[in-house]
């Protein structure tokens, strides 16, 4: 069984757009392409939402604005098709342990440390180090083997897997990676550390 801590925010995402009907899911997307977004935030164009099911337009908005905003993202576009209702299912406290508050804390090398408490806490490791990892890790499929059924479902590793290269599968991965907590990162890293070993220790020195 999948850790429901990995993968709550985005099951209560998906759960949610699963409940809109044909015609409503339509109009959500159409909502999303037009939605007025913070500064630094491009929308995403109408033409890659029009074929999209719940599953992967759920994937394509945290991916997309990250955890935290496409929630937010989401929540508005649902209020702005008087869905207000399942929008409130997405208004949820943030979950206990994220970076800065105590248990989300990180030790200098960004990989999280239960009941350290730093007051500007380190990228994690495998956001620090997100392009040279997307460039020189070579066994995607043993991490992927290694991550399923306690961060990764089938559909998501059959995903990924799915892709013709190894950049091109740890781009895919990381598009999940993003709406991973720090519990999630930290079993990455450990399989990194296991599979990429010399990798994981060229980069924690630098």
């Amino acid at each position: 069984m999948v850790n429901v801590g990995c993968r709550s925010r985005r099951d209560l995402l998906l759960g949610t757009l699963e409940q809109l009907e044909e015609e409503k899911l339509r109009t959500f997307k159409d909502k999303l392409s037009k939605v007025e977004l913070k500064e630094g935030y491009g929308r995403i164009p109408l033409a890659r939402l029009t074929d999209v099911d719940p599953p992967a337009l759920t994937d394509l908005l945290l991916s997309s604005y990250g955890e935290d905003y496409g929630i937010e993202v989401a929540a508005g576009a649902l209020r702005a098709i008087s869905q207000g209702d399942l929008a409130e299912r997405l208004v949820v406290p943030p979950r206990a342990g994220k970076e800065g508050a105590g248990e989300g804390s990180s030790d200098p090398k960004g990989v999280p440390v239960e009941g350290r408490h730093t007051s500007s806490p380190k990228k994690h490791f495998v956001d620090q180090h997100r392009e040279e990892l997307i460039q020189r890790v070579t066994a995607v499929d043993c991490i992927l083997d290694k991550l399923y059924d306690s961060v990764l479902n089938n559909e998501q590793c059959q995903r990924v897997k799915s892709e013709s290269t190894n950049p091109d599968k740890m781009r895919k991965l990381y598009e999940l990676v993003v709406s991973w907590d720090n519990k999630c990162k930290n079993q990455f890293y450990d399989v990194l550390k296991t599979t990429h070993r010399h990798l994981v220790e060229e980069l924690e020195g630098k």
